[in-house]
């Protein structure tokens, strides 16, 4: 949005839910992704067919229910605009309700419990 926090589009959104629904009544990763390819949806980067990794990321990302992780990657060498995923080097923030949520939070707490039981 205009004040740079994340924007709910209502189409988006929409494709959102319908992941985690699939998700939570048991629809494997896998098949959520050949669903999303076969109505012919594209993914958040525009592509036509949807990954396993793509599907999970969505899963898994903190922002769909309103919060956000800060410092999930860090500039290594600003000469050379390298740019390293966070993995402890640097400190990271966890800002609660910082946006609108997509996902309810049990919904979502539901679907980490779930996606440990596919690793």
């Amino acid at each position: 949005g205009k004040d740079g926090r994340p924007e709910v589009v209502p189409e988006e959104a929409a494709i959102v839910r319908d992941i985690y629904r699939m998700f939570l009544d048991g629809m494997t990763i896998r098949n959520i992704a050949k669903e999303l390819t076969e109505r012919g949806i594209k993914t958040p980067g525009g592509k036509d067919i949807w990954s396993v990794s793509t599907i999970r990321s969505i899963l898994s990302n903190e922002k769909y229910k309103g919060d956000a992780l800060l410092q999930k990657t860090y500039t290594l060498d600003y000469l050379t605009k390298t740019v390293r995923k966070n993995k402890g080097e640097v400190k990271q923030y966890y800002v609660t309700n910082s946006h609108e949520a997509i996902i309810d939070e049990d919904v979502f707490n539901l679907a980490q419990v779930e996606l440990q039981k596919t690793l």
